[in-house]
């Protein structure tokens, strides 16, 4: 998945992570308290101005058939084209990815952090950002003693300026004078550093909560969302929703209503054999449709691993055969010092168990 920055996900949405597709009205609305809430049911009470997120689902697509128009288009000349036809890129508020259809009935399988996030780096980003709220605090409660400390100094000053003015005129006066003005001096020196710092401060801590808020409101806002866009290979974008969104597996499943589409029929992850050539559609760094070429090179931890380069935004695209033929979701890749690492998929039986009361893959053929 391609990330705009890090996002924080809200426990009091959880809710929304359900198994059946249904309308995605989304409000948000303030209290009287001045808190933002976002929810999927409209808020008790004719007083409360609310805003509409995102509108309902099961749009019809733009095209009843779209693996027709597709297939007509681009006449693909090798299994790898023809798998390439039924990928798709998936842009959700949280970022995009990459997903397939499945089927020829619009049921499209992409990850679950590609609409809703990674949970463990969302779980990261939320400890950092509690952490610099805790060095804000601090920085704070510096700020506010620093100020009463140049108050306490500028009111001691008065009374010290008010003294020697009542001073008969001597060497004493005018020794005290110059012990004021060198006082003075200094004080009007360290107010100087302390607004500059604080203005400096004061302006980083403001776009800092300004990117928190943003930060809060896509994260609340792609829990809550069940519309998605999908652009296919021709640019083409339709809306799908949210079919299912699995608890265990970093999976989700999609639908486009009303049209026939292409599909990449399931391999049999079982007797994949180590060398065995495979290859990564997807939408990596921003490059549409793109083909990495690998090797399968065993299992980990129930993963398909592979050297095929998968980027962010290959997250929920297909790993192929060479007979066009999906064996995993493209998942992540793990990173080294030394080399640019492996990339991992689940594979595809995974998926099909996941979502089996949904889809029937094989029966296409």
């Amino acid at each position: 998945m391609k990330r705009l920055t890090p996002w924080i996900g809200l426990t009091l949405l959880l809710a929304v992570l359900l198994n059946t597709p249904t309308a995605a009205e989304i409000y948000k609305y303030q209290d009287s308290s001045g808190s933002w809430h976002f929810t999927d049911t409209p808020p008790d009470g004719t007083n409360v101005n609310t805003e509409t997120l995102q509108g309902t689902a099961h749009q019809t697509a733009a095209s009843k058939n779209i693996k027709t128009r597709l297939y007509e288009q681009y006449r693909p000349s090798n299994p790898v084209e023809t798998a390439s036809i039924a990928t798709v890129t998936i842009e959700a508020s949280i970022g995009t990815g990459s997903g397939f259809f499945i089927n020829s009935k619009g049921h499209i399988i992409t990850n679950r952090h590609v609409i809703r996030g990674a949970r463990e780096q969302l779980k990261n980003t939320d400890q950092a950002l509690d952490n610099i709220d805790e060095r804000i605090d601090a920085a704070d409660r510096k700020f506010r003693a620093e100020k009463n400390r140049l108050e306490e100094l500028r009111d001691y000053l008065a009374q010290y300026r008010q003294s020697i003015a009542a001073m008969a005129d001597g060497a004493a006066k005018s020794r005290e004078k110059r012990r004021y003005a060198a006082e003075r001096k200094r004080y009007e020196s360290q107010q100087s550093i302390f607004q500059n710092k604080k203005a400096r401060y004061e302006s980083r801590k403001k776009a800092y909560e300004t990117e928190k808020s943003a930060y809060r409101y896509k994260t609340s806002t792609a829990a809550l969302s069940r519309n998605f866009k999908v652009i296919c290979k021709d640019g083409s974008e339709l809306s799908a929703y949210l079919v299912a969104i699995s608890d265990d597996h970093d999976l989700a499943l999609l639908k486009i209503d009303g049209c026939q589409t292409p599909f990449i029929p399931p391999a049999d992850t079982g007797p994949l054999a180590q060398g065995v050539r495979v290859y990564a559609i997807g939408s990596p760094v921003g490059l549409h449709d793109s083909v990495s070429r690998g090797i399968f090179s065993g299992f980990e931890d129930n993963f398909i691993k592979t050297d095929a380069k998968i980027y962010p935004g290959n997250s929920g695209g297909p790993l192929i055969t060479a007979n066009g033929r999906v064996v995993g979701i493209n998942s992540f890749k793990k990173l080294t010092r030394r080399f640019e690492g492996l990339g991992f998929a689940i594979p595809i039986d995974v998926a099909i168990e996941e979502f089996k009361s949904y889809i029937n893959p094989y029966s296409n053929e």
